[in-house]
């Protein structure tokens, strides 16, 4: 329960502190003196979004600060719009906050009426009352599972031609690549073979000129000796020409040595035509290779491996194929079993549901309205989730598509409730619903802000007597301009405003006995004040 307010700097107001008590506290006021700011207040410190036009001209900040149940929710609003939100002097996310009051504090304005008038929330209010909501979260789950994988398998599907196609081309790369059995060294032992063989002759040629200039009979070895034998004539004279002639001696070893390889090569190296011609068929079907695949044996490698990786990819989506169609027939299953049961608990609620809020319009004036809650199915259309003999279309919650249908008056037929509903049978429907759903809501506080718009006389008596029977179980805080509802109230709070010193002052204040009496008076005389 709401027990005090505390606003500083929040659009017109400079400071305020309000209490409240249990019951029906009912908040009148001119238009403009600032009664919906107090509604704003409430629902910022309850979480909702902020931003820095909240903050009164002038101020660096503005502070909003609730007493629920001796706890001290307080939000701190800066100049850039940003918010800071603290329990107990506890830092708390605003999001948090937002979902902590939503089991506190229910508020009611013109955004419920436009949620109620839209038929897709209307299974929203069924299944509420059906208690129920852990099976439609799962079916939930179950559905948006299902969607993606009936729309990857409808992808696989698709591609699955372009896939064959591909799958063709890649193998038939892949056999033409295995075929050639290419490696990275085998090109340069080719290339360093085919220049060997292909100046075979030149180099034989060179050979054999080369060792005739070595070993012919006017060769290098016969000057060497001939130097050899004229050393030793004169080494007699000069001793030191002896290693002179061991050195000389030596290169005509070793010449001799080359001779013989010389000799040997030009005996047993013989040319292979046939070698050539299948080096260079070789070259050049890896030449092919090459301009397909990349331009180098590294590419042709390396594209070798990528087309099997892809060609697994491609088997792996074929099982994929199987293991989707397998678990969209479990997750189908799944969705039948507990899209039939909620089914079977909304039919069997609806009903019930449908007598109480008629009961409750009655109430409120209403007394010749009908209401029923009507539920249908949709045909499958092509490619829709379906259950039943595929006869029936699902959806995210269920197979069930719920629409509120309302007779106003005696006579006429039920009808779409948002196409026929006015402005003040829409008040009272939504108090109506809240009064039903009173018992299994779980916040303990209920601010209206508008439930009175369109309503008047004998109407507004009979709505006036329904917040009252709510604050028996609720604490009930509502603006109205309706002396019928004012005065219900256990506590009249009067909001007003005045400039002083060239500014506006809000104030806000408990009234009772005659001064409360006398502000509902003037509701009775026609001064309206509207929220």
């Amino acid at each position: 329960m709401i027990k005090n307010l505390l606003i500083k700097n929040f659009a017109i107001i400079d400071e305020l502190s309000i209490g409240f008590d249990p019951g029906l506290t009912v908040i009148t006021g001119e238009t403009g003196s600032g009664k919906s700011i107090i509604i704003d207040a409430l629902s910022v410190a309850a979480g909702k979004k902020t931003n820095k036009m909240m903050i009164k001209s002038g101020s660096q900040n503005c502070v909003v600060d609730l007493d629920y149940n001796n706890s001290s929710y307080r939000r701190i609003i800066n100049k850039n719009g940003r918010s800071k939100s603290y329990v107990d002097e506890t830092p708390l996310a605003a999001i948090s906050l937002h979902k902590e009051f939503a089991t506190k504090i229910d508020f009611h304005g013109q955004h419920d009426q436009q949620l109620i008038l839209k038929k897709e929330n209307h299974i929203d209010y069924l299944d509420s009352y059906c208690k129920h909501q852990k099976k439609v979260d799962k079916i939930i789950e179950i559905y948006e599972n299902l969607v993606r994988s009936k729309n990857k398998l409808n992808e696989l599907k698709e591609n699955l031609s372009i896939y064959k196609e591909k799958k063709e081309l890649l193998n038939f790369q892949l056999n033409e690549i295995e075929l050639a059995d290419v490696n990275i060294k085998e090109e340069i032992n080719l290339m360093n073979e085919y220049k060997k063989l292909n100046h075979h002759e030149d180099i034989l040629s060179f050979i054999n000129q080369s060792k005739l200039k070595i070993s012919h009979h006017e060769g290098i070895i016969t000057d060497l000796n001939n130097i050899i034998l004229k050393l030793k004539q004169l080494k007699k004279y000069d001793s030191s020409l002896s290693k002179l002639e061991q050195s000389i001696d030596s290169v005509i070893v070793q010449l001799q040595d080359v001779d013989l390889e010389m000799e040997d090569r030009l005996s047993n190296d013989e040319f292979d035509q046939e070698r050539l011609t299948f080096i260079e068929q070789r070259i050049s079907s890896l030449e092919s290779l090459k301009r397909k695949y990349g331009g180098s044996i590294e590419s042709v490698v390396d594209y070798r491996e990528s087309i099997r990786n892809e060609l697994e990819e491609i088997s792996s989506f074929v099982n994929s194929d199987k293991e989707l169609k397998e678990n969209i027939k479990k997750l189908e299953k799944a969705y039948g079993d507990i899209a039939l049961q909620l089914s079977a608990k909304r039919e069997k609620i609806s009903g019930i549901l449908s007598s109480l809020i008629e009961d409750s319009l009655k109430e409120l004036n209403m007394s010749g309205a009908n209401f029923e809650i009507k539920i249908t199915r949709k045909v499958k259309s092509d490619g829709s989730i379906s259950i039943i003999d595929e006869s029936v279309q699902g959806f995210p919650k269920g197979i069930d598509q719920v629409e509120f249908f309302l007779s106003a008056n005696p006579g006429e037929p039920l009808k779409p409730m948002a196409s026929i509903a006015s402005g003040g049978e829409m008040s009272r429907i939504m108090l109506a619903i809240k009064t039903v759903f009173q018992d299994q809501n779980p916040v303990s506080t209920l601010i209206f802000d508008e439930i009175d718009t369109g309503i008047s006389g004998e109407t507004a008596k009979k709505v006036s007597q329904h917040l009252k029977k709510l604050s028996n179980h609720k604490q009930v805080i509502c603006i109205t301009h309706l002396p019928q509802i004012a005065k219900q109230a256990d506590r009249h709070l009067h909001i007003s405003k005045h400039v002083k010193n060239a500014k506006t002052v809000v104030n806000a204040e408990y009234l009772e006995g005659a001064n409360s009496n006398n502000v509902i008076d003037n509701l009775f005389i026609g001064k309206k004040m509207i929220a």
